[in-house]
């Protein structure tokens, strides 16, 4: 498994809360793999070249690595950290988890449904059923879709709808893969389930928030 952490570090939060949140992170998304630690590659890919050593410490049982990008909108930064994982554990058909490095967690990751053959968005609900848009702060790729995947995203547009943000993943993968390929990781009960809003939100404190994380920047 390659767990991919892009963004920001220290996002209107202190030092203190960013290692909590990653501390979250190994407890949540991490263990509940079940994986020797051997095999799992955390990668952080982020804007400037600070506190490495202190990020590699928190990962200390796992293979580290650390990437630096220039800083774009959303969904350059998202192609651009991707394009930083190694070829090797890409040939290796990793699965690779990609998700901020703003998410405090609170509940862990179910890893119920994934396969090597499948695309999975962080959990069941759009934010519209009409439109499609898609929380988008965590994505699994199988590992036999890696490639692929990758080659897709550095030569077709993803924002074709919401521009410079990834709410179009879902409706992406559907065009580009099938939809019988994309499933998804955590099952929330769907509040509304007449309506076409769901409500859920990947903004923790918009609408209805999530029960899954909180970002750090709203951490007390």
């Amino acid at each position: 498994m390659i767990i991919l952490l892009r963004g920001d570090l220290f996002r209107g939060c202190t030092i203190k809360t960013q290692v909590f949140a990653y501390k979250s992170i190994i407890t949540h998304v991490i263990k509940p793999l079940n994986i020797k630690c051997k095999d799992i590659n955390v990668i952080i890919v982020t804007y400037k070249n600070q506190y490495e050593n202190m990020m590699k410490d928190i990962f200390k049982d796992y293979n580290f690595y650390f990437f630096i990008i220039n800083k774009k909108n959303q969904v350059e930064n998202y192609i651009n950290s991707i394009n930083k994982i190694p070829d090797f554990l890409i040939n290796k058909k990793n699965n690779l988890l990609i998700l901020r490095s703003d998410l405090y967690f609170k509940q862990n990751i179910d890893y119920s449904r994934i396969s090597k053959d499948k695309i999975l968005t962080q959990w069941n609900l759009l934010h519209d059923k009409s439109t499609g848009e898609m929380a988008d702060q965590i994505q699994f790729i199988g590992g036999n879709l890696i490639h692929k995947f990758i080659n897709k995203i550095n030569t077709s547009r993803i924002d074709t709808k919401w521009p410079c943000s990834l709410h179009n993943f879902y409706n992406y993968c559907i065009e580009h893969f099938g939809k019988e390929t994309i499933s998804y990781l955590n099952y929330i009960k769907d509040p509304n389930p007449t309506q076409d809003h769901s409500g859920i939100r990947g903004n923790p404190i918009n609408e209805l928030g999530n029960p899954l994380y909180n970002y750090t920047r709203y951490v007390k």
